[in-house]
């Protein structure tokens, strides 16, 4: 079949929705199908094109303009959705006659690009929901006009209705969308994962606690990801300054971009922790040093219901690499986590609970060990990213 794959972040930009992007339509590529990608430039990349196409890996890859995105201002992302939202239709008019459009979310605006597109196409229309995107919104306090959060409700619920089948990453998405008047029969389960050859044991290519100057003996805790609202990292840097007290040996290290980065810097140097270094984000292969060096990561959301039929796609890359997880999200993540002997888990936002959950780690290396020897073989099995796609595959020809 020919597809068009909407997604507004894509590699070389660095994220989670970049990575699944890739490896779902370049797992969707080696099944047989016609990939065309509609995407835009990178955000932090200059160009004075208003389109690019290229082929790379057998995917056809269609870039187009979008006003930037200066992460700072509610009014330019708007701006920046939109903006993206009508360059990408016009790519997509390029393509001739798919059979599927595959657009993904959270950014709705993708969604309206993919149901148009396959209105002319006369083509098959689904949505991937990766996040409740309007949910998260209100109740980070992202969006307080209740107007706008009315109109974006509907718009959601629209795409729902019009779409010829959705797909979720989440068990509890799926109930949420039930319990909207969704078809069971209209929505798939298409969790996050790795493909199989980014599951390996890291190897160290540079010494980074010599670099950084991290001490040699250091427990070292990495936060590798996104630093923003919903994430709940105010707690651990709390946390950073009493774990200090107990345990000196234990250090902090958070690598990622965010809107909550420069507070959560300041809130350390406030603070005057000397157990923690914030760095810049790092491209996934440069990322196999730090992972090497680490003994525990971190993933985290702040302590909200919705949350709890969330799995944090960080939590994959962490077990593809072996790394023990502190995991601080209920639910599904929670039931992931300890069915596969990948971590600890401590309650959302509870400062005390996490030293508790650090500290036991900590003390616990035969158990450590023991996690990093088998949850590599549990991730491979149940969340094989060819495998997801051999299932996605199997929804769409059912289409």
């Amino acid at each position: 079949m020919r597809i068009i794959y909407v997604s507004q972040h894509f590699p070389p930009e660095i994220g989670a929705a970049q990575g699944r992007a890739f490896d779902m339509s370049s797992n969707l590529s080696e099944l047989g199908h016609d990939l065309h990608i509609l995407t835009s430039f990178p955000n932090n990349m200059k160009s004075n094109k208003l389109f690019e196409k290229k082929k790379t890996n057998k995917l056809n890859i269609y870039r187009s303009i979008s006003i930037k995105d200066t992460k700072s201002s509610s009014f330019r992302r708007l701006a920046n959705y939109i903006s993206f939202a009508i360059s990408s239709f016009i790519s997509g008019l390029r393509v001739r006659k798919p059979d599927i459009v595959y657009a993904t979310s959270p950014q709705l605006f993708q969604g309206v690009t993919g149901y148009f597109l396959s209105k002319i196409h006369r083509a098959k229309f689904v949505f991937e929901v990766r996040d409740l995107w309007v949910d998260f919104a209100e109740i980070l306090g992202q969006f307080q006009n209740k107007r706008l959060l009315n109109l974006a409700r509907k718009l959601e619920r629209f795409l729902y209705k019009k779409a010829d089948h959705i797909v979720v990453v989440t068990n509890g998405y799926k109930d949420k969308l039930i319990s909207l008047g969704i078809p069971e029969t209209k929505i798939s389960v298409i969790y996050n994962g790795v493909n199989p050859s980014d599951i390996k044991s890291p190897t160290r290519k540079i010494d980074i606690k010599e670099q950084y100057n991290i001490p040699k003996d250091s427990f070292l805790v990495l936060y590798a990801g996104n630093i923003g609202a919903a994430q709940g990292l105010k707690t651990v840097v709390n946390a950073a300054r009493k774990v200090n007290q107990i345990d000196s040996s234990i250090f902090f290290l958070f690598i990622g971009e965010g809107v909550e980065k420069d507070a959560l810097v300041k809130q350390a140097r406030d603070l005057k922790l000397t157990n923690i270094l914030f760095m810049d984000s790092l491209p996934k292969k440069d990322l196999e040093s730090f992972y090497y060096e680490t003994d525990i990561g971190i993933v985290s959301l702040k302590k909200q219901p919705l949350f709890e039929i969330t799995i944090p796609s960080k939590l994959f890359d962490y077990m593809a690499m072996g790394v023990p997880t502190l995991v601080g999200v209920d639910g599904e993540t929670r039931e992931i986590v300890e069915k596969n002997s990948a971590g600890l888990f401590f309650e959302p936002e509870n400062e005390k609970d996490f030293i508790r959950a650090l500290l036991e780690a900590k003390n616990s290396q035969v158990t450590l060990d023991h996690m990093k020897t088998t949850m590599q073989y549990h991730l491979s099995d149940n969340f094989n990213r060819k495998k997801l796609a051999k299932k996605l595959n199997k929804s769409l020809l059912n289409l």
